[in-house]
């Protein structure tokens, strides 16, 4: 009959507790129905997250830092640390996570107390702050091997 609607294109079935739509005009059939377990996000098991402090390497303490050329001249370099070394870095990751939130306070609090940092941004100055740095990264290197 011409006045038939022909079949539609889209098929809508429930399979494992879930609205799968078929293309009924696809050119490659599915042979079998492919099983998948049911997951609920509630009960996903994530994979764990690395910790956020230095990698420990040996059981009398040692770790080991790898170095980033925004601070370290010879960088990037894994460098293995001693125990004493370790807790300097770690104090100044702490120190500098302090002076971060130090710094968006004062950045809402009063923004033209933050324009002596201008300072920081010349090439000298962060030329001598990142030699000092290598500095000591050489000492600390030197004194853990």
């Amino acid at each position: 009959m011409p006045g038939q609607m022909p079949p539609p294109r889209y098929r809508i079935v429930e399979r494992n507790r879930r609205l799968v739509v078929i293309d009924n005009w696809a050119i490659v059939q599915p042979t079998a129905i492919e099983q998948s377990p049911i997951t609920r996000p509630d009960r996903q098991i994530s994979a764990p997250t690395p910790p956020a402090k230095l990698q420990k390497i040996a059981f009398d303490g040692r770790t080991s830092f790898t170095t980033h050329r925004l601070f370290d001249a010879r960088g990037p370099r894994t460098i293995i640390l001693d125990p004493g070394s370790a807790s300097a870095i770690n104090g100044v990751k702490i120190g500098g996570a302090v002076a971060a939130f130090a710094l968006v306070v004062l950045a809402f609090v009063s923004p033209v107390l933050l324009l002596p940092l201008v300072v920081l941004l010349q090439r000298r100055v962060r030329e001598q702050i990142r030699s000092a740095i290598t500095a000591w990264l050489d000492r600390a290197a030197l004194n853990s091997a």
